[in-house]
């Protein structure tokens, strides 16, 4: 009678573990991606660390002359420029 098929699931770590038993023996790896869910150490998820780094790098960025004046006149730029919301579907109506 032919052995069972062990399968395993966890980390490469986790998978290490069972090296001893599995010497000699066929393996098929399939590696999995990685749940974009899973919370690390700090409470935060891959990609949330991936935007706080995004956003650390451009808070670093220094900004160029031209940049700095645009910011500094955009205030008035949207007094001068109010936003305007329209129903888009009411248009289509008409």
């Amino acid at each position: 009678m032919s052995e069972p098929a062990l399968e395993l699931e966890g980390t490469w770590e986790e998978i290490l573990e069972h090296a001893d038993e599995l010497e000699g023996r066929r393996l098929r790896v399939t590696v999995l991606p990685a749940p974009d869910d899973v919370k690390g150490e700090d409470g935060l998820t891959p990609k949330q660390r991936q935007m706080l780094a995004v956003l650390d790098e451009w808070e670093r960025t220094p900004l160029t002359d031209e940049e700095k004046r645009i910011l500094d006149e955009f205030p008035e730029f949207r007094r001068q420029h109010p936003i305007r919301f329209r129903r888009l579907d009411l248009d289509e109506q008409q």
